[in-house]
């Protein structure tokens, strides 16, 4: 007689065998429709997506074959195929075929967009509803997809919601489809409901700074109508303030009264005072330290105080900066005042540089407007140069517009400033100085890895190109320029082997990156660029080489060797941060 145990042991490969016999039943499905439509049947259709079902029987098969046809079809309406003709044929056993002949699709023969309500009343009626249609993702003569339809009402319903009009609602929505004629005519209807405006501005979370800080960040005063854009705006510039280390704000419709809705603003703000002690190191420019202190409340009045040194082993700066808290205007203000002393391809300067400057900062653009006063006194392969003056009002405009700061995939850097000096008031020669840098990242598919293009382009156009102080004439080559090269050592050639610099710039980058982990690409790229006296002397340097990316938790990191081809050397580079 069999034990208790023997017959458990029994009873479980009955259980195991009864399971892998479910998980052994295989068919195959084939898929016989135009290429735009096998892709959907392939994912949605039950029959195919549930061929690794343990569950799956010969009973459960022949139902999902027979109803497979049906399933077919209210797929293909989706898309807009509604004379669609399916069958399922079995070509062997556990063989099937979906035979699908999709005719014609439905089009669209008539679209109705009405807004109504208030916004009747708005000056821009007659703009919202043609942004309304132009939002809209079906138009005349096109396939009617259901998604598509889905997609455009909350489009449309996004435009209203966000400016002036977050109580907007869909009021009515209809699609006639006839299969017969093959016309489909859509209509959708939204009642914006009362125009509402901003109500009163709350701020929390201040024990440090005055409360001016954070209400003179806001592009907007109570009785202002409201736009979800600034709402983002003023998040943003809360987050970038150096005051704060976070913010969340947000509008609360549930508390609208006379048509205005309340606005908070929950802040976490940063000490009041920071240290920051460092060790620095370039393969160009040599070991060094940096030390720094900021202050954000001096005199109590939210004043940002800034003192910086580092001192390298070829380039010694100290700076002091004074910020300004932004006004209720949109603007705000600094002045800063460097010390700065080189020595650099034969070329040793000692420069001091002080500046005002007004600025205005919209999400992610910066642009700034300055007097800048700068006294230089400058060697060139040991010929003293003399001292030089210049008075410039200075124009500067940034962008950057990327999907990721630490690790960019896709979006772009754009950057452009325009300098010139005030006559002959102060200065030694009259010159304009005109700069621009752009840097473009493009990943088609992440596991393909990304392409990255870079530029800079510069001109002076001076009276007398001797006078000009060195820092506001241009030279190349290095870690984030022209790779292959030594630091600065593109230029115009000066006595004893130093380099000069030049009136024009011309700088092109291509890089490839790859991924090797998820925090750790490898790099090919091909650089070109020269800094010259005349764009007639103008000669391209190349380089190339390869290089490995770290998204470290701190900034991008990247080691990179180069070959110069001028004079065939192998050159390394450390950089951390973005090329600016």
């Amino acid at each position: 007689m069999p034990s208790i145990r023997s017959l458990r042991l029994v009873a479980l490969a009955g259980l195991v065998a009864t399971q892998y016999a479910h998980a052994a039943l295989d068919y195959t499905v084939r898929v016989a429709a135009p290429s735009g439509l096998s892709g959907l049947l392939s994912e949605h259709l039950e029959l195919i997506n549930r061929r690794d079902d343990p569950d799956m029987d010969e009973a459960l098969l022949a139902s999902l074959v027979q109803a497979a046809p049906d399933a077919a079809r209210a797929l293909l309406e989706t898309e807009g195929y509604f004379k669609a003709r399916v069958s399922v044929r079995e070509d062997g056993p556990h063989a099937y075929a979906v035979i699908v002949d999709a005719g014609e699709p439905v089009l669209i023969s008539d679209l109705t967009v009405v807004l109504d309500g208030p916004i009747r009343q708005e000056p821009d009626y007659q703009q919202r509803l043609a942004a309304a249609l132009e939002a809209w993702p079906l138009p005349l003569d096109a396939p009617f997809r259901q998604a598509e339809w889905t997609g455009g009402k909350k489009a449309v319903l996004r435009l209203l919601v966000a400016d002036r009009f977050p109580k907007a609602r869909l009021a009515d929505s209809r699609a006639d489809v006839d299969p017969d004629t093959g016309r489909a005519e859509l209509a959708v209807r939204y009642d914006s409901g009362p125009r509402i405006a901003f109500g009163a501005l709350t701020v929390t979370g201040l024990k440090r700074y005055p409360q001016s800080i954070a209400l003179g960040l806001a592009d907007f005063r109570e009785g202002d109508p409201y736009r979800l854009s600034k709402i983002i705006d003023y998040q943003n510039a809360l987050e970038q303030d150096p005051h704060f280390s976070g913010a969340v704000v947000s509008a609360d419709f549930d508390a609208i009264k006379d048509d205005r809705v309340p606005v908070s603003a929950a802040l976490t703000e940063f000490p009041r005072q920071k240290v920051e002690l460092g060790l620095l190191y370039s393969n160009s420019e040599g070991p060094g330290v940096r030390v720094g202190y900021d202050h954000y409340n001096i005199f109590n009045r939210a004043l940002t105080g800034a003192f910086l040194a580092d001192l390298k082993q070829n380039e010694k700066t100290v700076s002091f900066g004074l910020g300004f808290p932004r006004n209720r205007d949109g603007y705000s203000h600094s002045a800063n005042l460097s010390y700065k002393v080189s020595d650099v391809q034969g070329l040793d300067t000692q420069a001091l540089t002080a500046g005002v400057w007004r600025i205005r900062q919209r999400g992610n653009i910066e642009a700034r407007i300055g007097l800048e006063l700068e006294s230089e006194q400058s060697r060139l392969g040991g010929i003293d140069q003399g001292h030089l003056r210049a008075v410039l009002l200075s124009y500067g405009w940034a962008q950057r517009a990327l999907d990721d700061a630490q690790r960019p995939r896709n979006g772009y850097l754009i950057e452009g400033q325009l300098s010139g000096t005030l006559g002959g008031a102060l200065s030694d020669t009259t010159f304009v100085r005109g700069y621009g840098r752009a840097a473009y990242y493009w990943t088609p598919q992440p596991k393909f890895g990304t392409f990255v293009a870079r530029a800079e382009l510069g001109q002076v156009w001076a009276a007398d190109t001797n006078r000009v102080p060195t820092s506001r004439l241009f030279r190349t080559g290095g870690a984030s320029t022209v790779r292959g090269y030594d630091y600065q050592s593109l230029g115009v050639p000066g006595p004893n082997g130093s380099v000069d610099g030049g009136r024009v710039l011309g700088v092109a980058s291509l890089e490839y990156q790859y991924p090797i982990t998820r925090t750790v690409s490898g790099a090919l790229f091909y650089d070109a660029g020269d800094a010259a006296r005349d764009w007639q002397t103008f000669d391209l340097a190349k380089g190339y080489g390869v290089g490995v990316r770290w998204a470290s938790p701190v900034a991008p990191f990247a080691f990179d060797v180069a070959r110069g081809e001028r004079d065939g050397k192998l050159r390394w580079y450390i950089g951390l941060g973005l090329a600016f």
